[in-house]
């Protein structure tokens, strides 16, 4: 039973990877609308594409702009240049697409990449669905991805259950839920196919005969959500007294389980020729018992090394695969959600032995006119040189960088009370690589600014407003003139 419980946590933790490394590329489409406030259609394509390259596991990839009722007109009329029968849409009680009601505010797919086999969704309202809405408020109020209960998605041929991810996207940071309401542009929404994401996964593993299903529990009653195509959903009555259930690491809100019970293959073939093995000695125990107590013990102990050398690389490849969940796939730093834990954890410290905490926030100058000039292709070598740099310009092993989102970095500096000198180090660094970007007005190559917020926090202090503060000296620096080090 140990060995089975193994290949069970083997399996859950290569599926929990590849939860969250599709769950990761909202960080990315978010970063595209954070840093421009007129994306284009072409732009959200290109963005989109490349993720789908990487990712075959979602079905959609959709921008949900705040729609107020005054502004439904124009929004509509500007998406018909292109799409002549796009209308704001919602599903009457037949199941069949009208035009959507009136109301104070609309939530349409806007952008949706492919739109081949999403038509149905192009212009959908999710506010004109109560539970789509309540999801979309409690993502909007507490600044989170937030996840769906399944659906199933019917432009599959399969019919699989998928589900749905929100992002959402502000003007600026805002930090109260009044703020956030008040400067909420939109959300990033993701569609998953549930049973692509685990067959993805399961392929990663070796172990082999068992019948695995994956249930929702976030509500403590089951919900089924796949059911490996090898397995019997009776198997897991008739196996019950083998049951083994492992949950997933929680995200969006939702928390998932890998509930798995073994085949008589499975049993069979770790058994081996043991039971062979022991009728025949049973047979001859008088003549080869002291042999076959020798030849037990020595199995025994093999077996022992087995499991330890089993449990040693589960729990290597298990570390491996959450410090890959918690990297940026391109630049190879750590990624915003790595960034999330490690500040939280470095605040509650400062806090705990009364040290200084700083935090730098950078931004590439006019990388959007970069990406324009040289290509996305050029961009993305752009972000991993400046992020290369940024490592090299600190040189402490607590220091930790990590990409925000788009074309923005953060630094986090434990202890550090002192924080211009590593930061105007990183500016001068970036510039010295020399990277050409003409279409810049603050000079002929890539440059950075840098906002940087120093504090000794207290137990009442809040963290949500020392990221502010940073972004807030990242903003002066900008309208400044950039290629410059702001600090408050």
């Amino acid at each position: 039973m140990l060995a089975f419980k193994k290949d069970v946590d083997d399996k859950e933790a290569a599926l929990e990877r590849e939860l969250l490394l599709n769950l990761e590329t909202l960080y990315s489409v978010k970063g595209l609308f954070e840093h421009s406030d007129h994306v284009t259609p072409v732009e959200f394509q290109k963005m989109t594409q490349s993720i789908f390259i990487r990712h075959k596991d979602i079905q959609a990839l959709e921008w949900i702009p705040k729609v107020l009722h005054s502004e439904r007109e124009t929004y509509v009329n500007k998406r018909k240049k292109e799409y002549p029968d796009f209308e704001i849409t919602e599903r009457e009680k037949q199941g069949n697409m009208v035009r959507a009601s009136e109301r104070d505010v609309y939530f349409p797919v806007y952008y949706v990449e492919p739109l081949a086999g999403n038509e149905v969704a192009f212009g959908y309202d999710l506010a004109s669905n109560k539970k789509r809405q309540k999801t979309l408020e409690l993502s909007r109020d507490q600044a989170k991805l937030f996840s769906t209960v399944s659906i199933t998605l019917v432009q599959e041929e399969t019919s699989q259950k998928g589900f749905l991810t929100f992002m959402p996207v502000y003007k600026g940071h805002p930090v109260t839920v009044d703020k956030r309401r008040e400067n909420l542009r939109g959300f990033v929404l993701g569609v998953f196919r549930i049973a692509d994401i685990f067959n993805s996964a399961i392929q990663t593993t070796t172990a082999q005969g068992m019948n695995l299903l994956l249930a929702d529990v976030t509500d403590g009653f089951p919900e089924t959500l796949h059911i490996d195509p090898f397995s019997k959903e009776t198997d897991f009555i008739l196996q019950s007294k083998f049951k083994y259930s492992k949950k997933l690491a929680r995200f969006g809100n939702r928390e998932w389980a890998i509930i798995a019970t073994p085949t008589q293959g499975y049993i069979a073939e770790r058994r081996g020729v043991l039971p062979y093995t022991i009728a025949i000695f049973g047979i001859t125990f008088v003549i080869f018992g002291a042999v076959y107590t020798l030849g037990v013990m020595r199995r025994s102990a093999i077996i022992e090394e087995t499991v330890l050398e089993r449990t040693t690389d589960l729990n290597q490849a298990k570390k491996e695969l959450e410090e890959l969940a918690l990297t940026d796939q391109l630049t190879n730093i750590a990624n915003r959600r790595r960034f999330d834990e490690s500040m939280a954890v470095e605040w509650k410290r400062s806090i705990r032995e009364k040290t200084p905490i700083s935090l730098m926030m950078i931004d590439i100058d006019h990388f959007k006119q970069f990406n324009d000039t040289y290509g996305h292709v050029a961009g993305d070598k752009c972000l991993i040189y400046v992020a290369q740099a940024l490592q090299k310009s600190l040189h402490r092993s607590s220091d930790l960088v990590a990409r925000y989102g788009g074309e923005e970095f953060v630094v986090v500096l434990p202890g550090t009370e002192d924080a211009f000198t590593p930061a105007e180090a990183s500016r001068s660094n970036i510039e010295n690589l020399r990277l050409p970007n003409e279409k810049s007005s603050v000079s002929k190559y890539v440059t950075i600014s840098v906002g940087v917020a120093t504090m000794v926090p207290e137990n009442d202090s809040l963290l949500s407003e020392f990221i502010g503060k940073a972004d807030r000296a990242l903003y002066e620096a900008k309208e400044t003139g950039r290629n410059k080090v702001y600090r408050l």
